[in-house]
């Protein structure tokens, strides 16, 4: 591991044990490198999920990270699905830290919780899903890729990169350069676990590497990326960067670091993507 490797992930570790997250340390250290899940996703061996066959003219779907279901079951996915599902959405994207401690019982209870909001749905992966022993073997055969674009209506075309530990790789870089780099009159919408963009939080909340994000500052620039949308901090977050949105929606069921949890609402008619924020009201219970 480089030095400056190594720097990063220890100032990811300060983050994560700063923030009460039960992690595997030996698993932390040990477990499947980024460069070796892409190699993984780049086989040919997993299944890529098929896009959702939606209206062309009329769709919605809705995006957010850290549902973080527990062993007993506690989460806020079931509020997502009365709340969501009325709104007409035909699909949803979760965007890492699908499990809180990613236990066998916690991804068991994760994949039926998330298969009984009733609506398709795309996932990839977060630090709590990767930092247990056998969290990417789970992931990788339940949901397939933890990196994959999926085309929807001819309309949007959804980038799922793998910032599981918070770098993202020569590999995914290049991949990502060539995705982006295709379908020019679609709308592109980059979703991933680990922000670019964390507003107040120090930087051990968002991506560590400098260079990376200006790399991806640079991408989304020159292939006029509509929306980055992500998690890992639990809180709301928007703003610009040039022409890009960036968004952190997160819904753990449990503490936040500031305001509510919820997710992103967004709606492609009249051959454009508008998007709201739909908040769910902790002081309601």
């Amino acid at each position: 591991m480089s030095s400056k490797r190594l720097f990063y992930s220890l100032l990811t570790l300060a983050a994560l044990l700063v923030s009460g997250c039960d992690i595997d340390i030996g698993q932390f250290f040990f477990h499947p490198t980024v460069e070796e899940r892409m190699a993984d996703n780049l086989s040919g061996q997993l299944q890529v999920p098929a896009p959702v066959l939606v209206n062309p003219d009329s769709f919605r779907f809705a995006m957010f990270g850290d549902a973080h279901v527990r062993a007993d079951r506690t989460s806020l996915l079931e509020w997502f699905r009365t709340d969501a599902v009325p709104k007409g959405i035909d699909f949803f994207c979760v965007l890492g830290d699908l499990t809180d401690e990613a236990t066998k019982d916690e991804q068991e209870i994760a994949k039926a919780q998330l298969d009984s909001v009733g609506r398709p749905y795309y996932c990839t992966l977060g630090n709590h899903d990767l930092y247990q022993a056998g969290g990417w073997e789970w992931f990788k055969t339940t949901f397939g890729p933890s990196c994959y674009t999926v085309v929807i209506g001819n309309r949007v075309k959804l980038l799922f990169l793998d910032s599981a530990e918070g770098m993202l790789g020569q590999d995914q870089f290049d991949w990502l350069e060539l995705e982006l780099g295709k379908d020019d009159r679609l709308v592109k919408i980059v979703a991933t676990h680990f922000p670019l963009y964390d507003g107040t939080k120090p930087i051990m909340f968002r991506m560590p590497s400098t260079e990376e994000r200006a790399k991806l500052i640079s991408l989304f620039a020159r292939y006029g990326v509509h929306s980055m949308v992500s998690g890992h901090l639990h809180g709301w977050r928007y703003t610009r960067i040039n022409e890009t949105n960036h968004f952190i929606s997160a819904m753990p069921p449990g503490h936040m670091d500031y305001d509510n949890p919820g997710y992103v609402l967004f709606t492609w008619a009249h051959d454009s993507l508008a998007w709201e924020r739909v908040e769910y009201e902790l002081d309601a219970d």
